[in-house]
């Protein structure tokens, strides 16, 4: 039962991070949608180099190969995703304006991120067993705080 729990957490993972396009006609949600794109296709890519000498002849090894194959281009992936979006919000913010992002962790937790053009930041993770929310202050402190719910 726990592998899968932990697969239903990968694929619910990759599909918030990689397939969830937005919707919204903001301009940070476009380019959110961009920089997901861009992992999306920097995994086809690496998976199209992996496997285009194809499969070995046997099953088990066949399913190894490509089972090893989709993890290197997912993280390959992720790696290309999160570049494309520390570029994104390093213009958002050199151009005077607030960056924010919404996210899935591989863990299930959704959190949410601000970058503000001073250089601080907040963010904000909510899971089932509370919040916690993190800031920086202008000079360059960072301050923590949780709340967990009791059971």
């Amino acid at each position: 039962m726990r592998l899968a729990a932990v697969a239903f957490h990968a694929l619910k993972w990759f599909v918030h991070e990689f397939l969830l396009l937005a919707v919204h006609p903001r301009a940070g949600s476009r380019l959110g949608s961009l920089c997901r794109i861009t992992g999306c296709l920097v995994i086809v890519l690496c998976l199209r180099v992996e496997l285009r000498n194809g499969l070995l002849p046997d099953a088990t090894a066949a399913l190894i190969q490509v089972g090893l194959a989709g993890v290197t281009a997912v993280l390959i992936g992720n790696v290309a995703k999160e570049f494309a979006f520390n570029l994104c919000a390093r213009f958002i913010v050199w151009s005077g304006r607030t960056f924010f992002r919404t996210g899935l962790t591989v863990g299930g937790n959704s959190f949410w991120e601000l970058q503000f053009r001073d250089g601080t930041w907040l963010k904000a993770e909510t899971a089932s067993t509370g919040m916690s929310c993190e800031w920086t202050e202008p000079d360059g402190r960072c301050n923590r705080f949780e709340v967990r719910s009791v059971a």
